[in-house]
């Protein structure tokens, strides 16, 4: 890590089909070959946005975790946050360099 507060995070949020996948996809593709980065994607029952990230080829994809919320992913993010401080953790472990 080279931030003394650990790796920038990026949350986007909005409602279904509103573009959130497709945007990460494209600022993935833009930023990993100057930056080490890493995604952490959240969908109710699946890992449905992971898997396509990596099929689109965003980024390779044990840099791509998917976190099934078992709810609305924004109670994941906004009520609970420990599932995807887990993942992020796990990514910081595996990938000691994120920016």
């Amino acid at each position: 890590m080279s931030q003394p507060n650990g790796p920038l995070r990026i949350g986007i949020g909005g409602p279904v089909g509103s573009g959130k996948t497709t945007l990460t996809e494209k600022l993935c593709k833009a930023l990993r070959d100057r930056f080490s980065i890493a995604v952490v994607t959240n969908d109710i029952y699946t890992k449905e946005d992971a898997m396509m990230l990596a099929r689109l080829q965003a980024l390779p994809e044990e840099r791509i975790v998917g976190v099934e919320t078992g709810g609305c992913p924004h109670t994941a993010i906004r009520e609970d946050a420990s599932i995807n401080l887990r993942a992020i953790a796990e990514l910081n472990r595996k990938f000691p360099d994120l920016d």
